[in-house]
């Protein structure tokens, strides 16, 4: 758990490579028909907070007073797919059934498809068009993308509206157009992103960014935390092997370096909490508050990144990398009594408890499968690249380090497993107290860790400052609701990641694999294949900050 320290005083000057912050977006894919783990789906992220608990409370009350389930899934393009074929094969895959209602919205092209899987005794077919055409069509014309579930979920409320449906009546609806300016500023963000990293020539100094508008600073800020926070946890990760190696006098200075980094992180999520929380400070006071996000995560970074050389020789993972190998090959073997000790304490935690700790760790089982084996392949490649004739340092080291982070994280996952059975069994029936604000924050924690690669900046702030009121003996029930809060967010997060990022699997969504965002060397095409180094520009992690973290698998190793 981090604690807070005092918040170090901004240097006159400061070096960022904006190269990471503002680069162009690469055109997504086509998004595929998935299977929806929840009623409400934003894999397009075009709602903000408030308006993704807003349209979520919509869709509850129709759920509770209503006798229809109405499912929302927002996506970038249905690809080659009509709109009609594309909900239909979602309806499938999710096994909506009767009383089921699916709205899937298709944001680049504004196409759409409202249906049931099933005919709906009360509600026809020619009913759900009109709810279609009145309600869903106008706002996804406009770009009103919150009102379009709004308006729906009201259409489909009360049993009036549905006579409404005929007699030609009309409602007044809720209409939100917050979400048509929040998508038109990201797209003005990225453009003046970019034309603002050509001209800086990837350096700003602290009053040069100062100077930047808010539509630019905002995503910045928002994107490096999440970058800096996850570089912080990857040096931890790979801080703890090297103290279990070389013992904590090897590691003094870097262990000193971390803890820098992490307050400086701590500091950066407290400021970022004063934002969600005074949403009318003055454009001035904003715009102080996200440079010094930036300068502090840069600082956290800088530090990091000049301790990786270093860090990289206490290591030596390449000294003797065939033993190195065996024994992670002993550890892969032997996860499978672990997995069969957690499927029993998942057991015990379906039949006996329910509730968000609980539901922190669905799903642990089936990702630690997946990472053992994409270690398992690793392994394979690493002894192919020490067999090789041409001496292939790059694909062993990648291999190794790719198949620690993935027995690390798996471990990691079934142990939280544990955690939680046993955090549950010792709270009981209590619902407030010092054991229960514990178990809350423990279980927010372990899921946000273990699905790095998905969970964005409004899940660790809220984990953040239940972390710090945890910490500090605050309120227990608000440090309890902070952390339900940023499990539900965190939630919320992985089922719109998964929606885009299909193919990626449990190594990139945990964080095994990272972003490679140094420039790649002109050996840099040594790389593993979908095992041991995921290539498009993903590396497994290491000590360092967001700049050098991903370094391994591109050269940057020797």
């Amino acid at each position: 758990m981090f604690f807070p320290r005092p918040r170090p005083v901004l240097l006159a000057a400061l070096s960022l490579v904006i190269a990471l912050l503002c680069a162009p977006a690469v055109p997504a894919a086509a998004d595929s028909p998935t299977r929806m783990p929840e009623q409400l789906v934003d894999a397009a992220q075009v709602l903000d907070r408030r308006q993704h608990s807003e349209v979520t409370a919509a869709l509850a009350r129709l759920s509770d007073d209503g006798d229809l389930q109405l499912w929302v899934i927002y996506v970038r393009d249905f690809g080659d797919l009509s709109a009609q074929e594309w909900g239909q094969k979602t309806e499938e895959l999710s096994e909506l059934g009767y009383r089921d209602v699916l709205l899937a919205i298709s944001v680049d092209d504004k196409s759409y498809y409202l249906g049931s899987a099933e005919p709906i005794e009360g509600l026809p077919a020619g009913a759900l068009r009109e709810v279609a055409e009145s309600a869903a069509a106008p706002a996804i014309r406009d770009g009103r993308w919150a009102a379009a579930a709004l308006d729906t979920a009201d259409e489909l409320h009360e049993p009036s509206s549905r006579l409404w449906l005929w007699l030609g009546g009309v409602l007044v609806l809720l209409v939100l157009a917050a979400a048509a300016a929040f998508t038109m500023r990201r797209r003005r963000t990225a453009r003046a992103a970019a034309q603002l990293a050509e001209a800086s020539g990837e350096v700003l100094t602290v009053d040069e960014l100062a100077r930047q508008p808010l539509e630019v600073l905002e995503p910045w800020s928002s994107e490096l935390l999440v970058h800096t926070d996850n570089a912080v946890s990857i040096s931890g990760d790979e801080l703890t092997l090297a103290v279990q190696e070389s013992g904590p006098d090897a590691v003094a200075d870097y262990t000193d370096a971390l803890t820098a980094a992490e307050a400086a992180v701590v500091a950066a999520f407290r400021l970022r909490r004063m934002l969600d929380e005074q949403s009318g400070l003055a454009a001035a006071e904003r715009r102080s508050l996200l440079v010094e996000i930036i300068s502090m995560c840069a600082d956290a970074n800088s530090g990091l990144d000049a301790r990786a050389p270093g860090f990289d020789a206490v290591r030596r993972l390449l000294d003797q990398p065939a033993p190195r190998l065996d024994a992670l090959a002993e550890r892969a073997a032997a996860m499978p009594d672990d997995i069969t000790a957690a499927r029993d304490d998942q057991h015990i935690l379906e039949r006996r408890f329910g509730g968000p700790v609980a539901e922190s760790v669905h799903g642990n089982i089936d990702l630690a499968i997946e990472l053992v084996q994409f270690a398992d392949d690793a392994l394979a490649q690493g002894r192919d690249a020490i067999a090789d004739a041409a001496d292939l340092p790059d694909q062993t080291l990648a291999a190794i380090r790719s198949a620690e982070c993935a027995l690390d994280t798996a471990g990691r996952l079934l142990d939280a497993v544990t955690d939680v059975r046993g955090n549950l069994a010792l709270i009981g029936d209590q619902s407030e107290g010092s054991a229960v604000a514990t178990a809350h924050v423990a279980a927010a924690e372990s899921f946000i860790d273990t699905r790095r690669g998905a969970v964005g900046t409004a899940a660790r702030t809220c984990l953040s400052e239940a972390e710090r009121l945890l910490s500090e003996a605050g309120p227990n029930e608000r440090a309890i609701a902070l952390a339900t809060e940023a499990l539900a967010l965190g939630r919320q997060d992985v089922a719109a990641w998964k929606v885009g990022h299909r193919d990626d699997g449990a190594p990139v969504l945990t964080g095994v694999l990272v972003d490679v965002v140094i420039s790649q060397a002109e050996d840099a095409s040594t790389q593993l294949g979908s095992g041991g180094f995921s290539s498009g520009g993903r590396s497994p992690g290491s000590f360092g900050g967001a700049d050098t973290s991903g370094r391994i698998g591109t050269g940057g190793r020797r």
